[in-house]
């Protein structure tokens, strides 16, 4: 069996979820490689009018919003030469989707995971409370984040035609978390693939697994007696990681010139009077960020939604308690009591509350640590996950075959 992962970047969550399932799909004796825009070639990204698009879209909407007819060159039928699956993840920002499921061969397997919103919306990412994308007369109707004239039509025409491709393709979708399959199974789209598979996403147990502190933060440079808390994704100016509203609330802790903020990811933000925050930068490699974990005493988000949260399963196999909100998936990635403290969204109080109660005894922090250490080593080891797509993948090519078989009998 052969597998082709399509993902718009070549970095990314989306991307290092597709990068880890083909290396635990190879242990299953599955190939299995990942195709993104920038592989493709010059001739066929036609970079200025991906940028006229880019700017479309940005201009029609108040929010990120992708509609489904695109500019840019669809992976070449070359590429999928002997492909047996076609396994989307983040594709927003590339081809037009809807079209290019139309055209590809009847025995195909189309895997989608759905790592948003977006494969089961008119184009939006986030859920926001908006339920347009529910409704029978007319999803995604009216949008609220288009502005006229697009705001009548333009959604609505792109979920008509990814409801159709999606159902002609005989897509079969998958979640991260049961929160998100939860809103995505009310679309009609992801009713007409069958419902929505939830399969927790793997990390690599190999490299996030509990560390010499010690060793780690001499490595970083760090005081052996400071209380050090560790954040970051992959934009720390991304809105709904909150950062802003976090450094402020740390900033009120006691005795906070004995507290270092190790913040990794794209970017920084204004910093508060006598907070001390380490910008790390992008860390791409994987070896390192597990390093830079360990060398923390608790991970803190006050991301504002998370489909999932894979940075909190990875710092929780490396065996640091996590401090978060209690918002979308994040529940399931770190259970309260379960190696995580959960706080209401925007609780301050809450939130300083329970990283004090962390920093004022090491034996809560080690308690803690040791249970999300082996919960995430237990749920989201990679075997399991590539275990899990495995058989995916042959079921969906199992249906297609017999529908394949179906539909070419005599009729007598």
């Amino acid at each position: 069996m052969r597998v082709l992962h399509l993902n718009t970047h070549a970095s990314g969550g989306s991307y290092e979820y597709a990068a880890l399932l083909c290396a635990a799909l190879a242990e299953q004796g599955i190939e299995s490689r990942i195709l993104s825009k920038n592989s493709q070639p010059p001739a066929a990204r036609r970079p200025f009018l991906d940028r006229v698009i880019r700017r479309s879209y940005v201009s029609l909407s108040t929010e990120p919003w992708h509609g489904t007819r695109r500019l840019l060159s669809q992976p070449a039928p070359e590429q999928l030469d002997q492909i047996d699956v076609v396994h989307l993840h983040t594709v927003a920002d590339w081809f037009d989707v809807p079209d290019w499921l139309e055209t590809l061969p009847r025995g195909m397997g189309v895997v989608i995971s759905i790592h948003d919103m977006w494969h089961i919306t008119g184009g939006c990412f986030l859920y926001r409370g908006c339920d347009r994308y529910t409704s029978e007369n007319d999803p995604c109707g009216s949008c609220p984040i288009l502005r006229w004239p697009a705001k009548r039509l333009l959604a609505r025409a792109a979920y008509s035609r990814k409801l159709r491709a999606y159902r002609n393709s005989g897509a079969r979708m998958v979640a991260n978390s049961h929160w998100l399959a939860g809103l995505a199974g009310r679309s009609a789209i992801a009713k007409a693939c069958g419902g929505v598979l939830v399969i927790p996403p793997g990390i690599d147990t190999r490299v996030f697994k509990p560390h010499d502190k010690e060793l780690c933060r001499k490595q970083l440079g760090l005081p052996a007696d400071a209380f050090v808390i560790a954040t970051g994704g992959a934009s720390l100016k991304d809105t709904n990681k909150n950062l802003p509203w976090l450094l402020k609330q740390l900033s009120l802790l006691p005795e906070i010139g004995k507290v270092i903020v190790l913040a990794f990811g794209e970017g920084a933000v204004p910093v508060p009077d006598r907070l001390n925050v380490r910008f790390a930068g992008s860390i791409p490699d994987r070896c390192d960020l597990a390093r830079l974990l360990a060398a923390a005493d608790v991970f803190v988000t006050a991301s504002l939604m998370e489909t999932y949260g894979l940075t909190l399963v990875e710092a929780m196999a490396c065996g640091i308690p996590v401090v978060a909100f209690r918002v979308g998936g994040i529940p399931e990635a770190a259970p309260d009591g379960q190696g995580a403290i959960l706080c209401g969204p925007q609780d301050g109080a809450a939130l300083l509350e329970a990283i004090t109660n962390l920093r004022e005894s090491p034996r809560l922090r080690e308690k803690l640590g040791n249970i999300a250490h082996e919960t995430a080593h237990s749920r989201n080891a990679a075997s399991s996950f590539g275990s899990k797509f495995t058989q995916l993948y042959r079921q969906c090519l199992g249906l297609k075959q017999t529908v394949r078989a179906a539909t070419s009998a005599p009729v007598t």
